[in-house]
């Protein structure tokens, strides 16, 4: 059957149904005791959602919509489609779309306001808004294909694909395309329902040429306040991991930059140190530590006459300036870059010749609202391993987060890999890791056609009676081949000798020698129990992928 575009959808009524209680019923029938009025009997009893039952009985909402989901997150449960929007629900609805990004050279550490999450499970602070692609003569960053085309429904999620539920409350009106954030780049809609109550509202979603993601009602009625609610897919690969090996020739075209632009990135190049003499991917490591060790500052860089020299060359940002400053020098090379941002942090995609763009966090996060970060029982989206180092001091989209959890939850958290947590409130211990005091080495275990050799990883523990809220010292080496592997991310975790869930705890880098230490606080909500310390890295452009574990 060929895949059905959304403005053709007209979804089925919802089948899980609330049943009548037999109790409830007999007590109805029963009459009360001689000079006793009883009490009113309930008529129904609503029957709290069980995903794991809905998931056996394989029951299903409007649209088609699975009730449940299994993940690698854990078992979801949908989002209700029937739920009524609030006037206080945060809405996506028509606005004055600029369709451009201006950057700007405000490179202090920014607040940011309130977050609208609506992914399950969630992907904070990564929801994908707004997508830019193209380099104009003035620095504005645009899309250089913003014809729309609809996206059909398409198949349920396969091999090396995640599923997600999207919520979203959505002002719309017949004609009005609303921008909407998608999940990540590639992400495709298997399901989708949109209605104000019981009632459906028909509509389609559409996408332009750097996949930013539009909806459209398609029927007559004006400007109804729906709910939209889908199931997605998407590549595991675009959330991140070590990129593919190409050469210039297989990536994807990248326009001329327009030559006042282009002359300047040539200066820029020459400053990093990277060619097209280079590999690809090897060029692409060397621009990711660049850009990841610019610092915020108060004072604004300048004295270059061009916005993006003042940037590139003084290393000064946050989130947005580096990712602006990455898109134009790796264009400039022929990699094929996007910006991408939200109302919370800034981020670049690169397509490294394969079918998918892969998203790269280049740093420089925000401070978040304490409650903004989205529920906290909320399942959590854990990506692949980071394919690139972090340097020591780095703030991470993911640190933002996790300190606003942590804030909301009466802790305090620290950015990047020197996190500090405050003392666990009921002085509670962590258990003793298995991995110390003694050295546990493994071989790595990457995809079986990469080419790179695996990577052997040694993990020291230091503590043999850790605490939750206090510092864990590790130290370790990284090699593959019989040499040592400079500059790789060296992901530590905890895993759960119970239940084998992993918790990571952060992201220390090998140095020139191909060792890594430092400290990494356990969170003060670690649950007791025994679990051992892994250590893992996803390599790089000459070390494979590997872990202590």
């Amino acid at each position: 059957m060929s895949p059905r575009p959304l403005g053709w959808c007209y979804p089925q009524p919802v089948r899980r149904l609330a049943l009548a209680a037999a109790i409830a019923a007999l007590s109805a029938a029963a009459p009360a005791s001689a000079g006793t009025p009883g009490p009113a009997a309930p008529l129904h009893e609503l029957i709290p959602p069980d995903p794991a039952e809905d998931l056996s009985m394989q029951v299903m909402l409007d649209g088609d919509l699975p009730a449940a989901l299994q993940t690698p997150s854990g078992l979801l449960s949908a989002p209700d489609p029937r739920a009524v929007p609030s006037a206080t629900d945060p809405s996506y609805g028509a606005r004055a779309d600029a369709g451009v990004f201006r950057p700007d050279r405000a490179t202090q550490r920014p607040q940011i306001g309130a977050y609208d999450d609506p992914f399950t499970p969630s992907t904070a602070p990564f929801k994908r808004l707004e997508a830019y692609d193209a380099v104009g003569d003035d620095y504005q960053l645009y899309v250089r294909d913003a014809r729309l085309v609809p996206i059909a429904l398409g198949a349920p999620p396969g091999a090396g694909e995640e599923a997600f539920y999207a919520d979203l409350v959505v002002d719309g009106a017949p004609g009005v395309n609303v921008r909407i954030p998608s999940v990540g780049p590639g992400a495709r809609i298997v399901r989708a329902h949109m209605g104000v109550g019981a009632e459906d509202v028909p509509f389609r979603v559409l996408r332009d040429g750097a996949d930013d993601w539009f909806v459209q009602v398609t029927g007559p009625r004006a400007a109804p306040r729906a709910r939209l609610v889908m199931e997605l897919a998407i590549p595991r690969a675009a959330f991140g991991g070590p990129m593919d090996d190409r050469s210039w020739g297989e990536l994807m075209m990248v326009p001329p930059l327009p030559d006042g632009v282009g002359r300047d990135a040539a200066e820029v190049r020459a400053a990093i140190g990277v060619s097209r003499a280079m590999r690809p991917r090897d060029a692409l490591a060397k621009l990711v530590a660049y850009f990841r060790a610019f610092v915020e500052s108060d004072a604004q860089p300048g004295g270059r006459g061009s916005i993006y020299l003042d940037l590139a060359l003084s290393r000064k940002g946050v989130c947005r300036h580096r990712a602006f400053a990455f898109l134009v020098t790796a264009q400039s090379l022929g990699i094929p870059t996007r910006l991408v941002q939200n109302e919370a942090h800034a981020w670049v995609e690169v397509a490294d010749g394969g079918a998918v763009w892969r998203r790269i966090d280049l740093g420089g996060a925000g401070r978040m609202q304490p409650l903004a970060a989205g529920a906290p029982e909320r399942a959590v989206y854990r990506p692949p391993l980071d394919a690139f180092a972090w340097p020591q001091s780095a703030t991470r989209g993911d640190d933002m987060v996790a300190e606003a959890r942590a804030q909301a939850g009466g802790r305090s958290s620290g950015p990047g890999n020197q996190s500090t947590g405050g003392a666990p409130s009921d002085g509670g211990r962590a258990p003793a890791p298995q991995a110390s005091p003694a050295a546990v080495t493994a071989s790595g275990d990457g995809a079986g056609d990469d080419d790179r050799p695996a990577a052997l990883v040694t993990l020291v523990v230091d503590e043999v009676d850790p605490h939750r809220g206090r510092p864990l010292h590790v130290h370790g080496v990284v090699r593959a081949g019989g040499e040592a592997c400079p500059h790789v991310p060296v992901e530590i975790t905890l895993r759960d000798g119970s239940s084998r869930g992993v918790l990571p705890l952060g992201t220390l880098a090998t140095g020139d020698d191909g060792a890594y230490s430092g400290a990494i606080v356990v969170p003060s909500s670690t649950p007791l129990g025994d679990y051992q310390v892994i250590a893992r890295t996803a390599g790089d452009a000459r070390c494979g992928s590997g872990g202590s574990s």
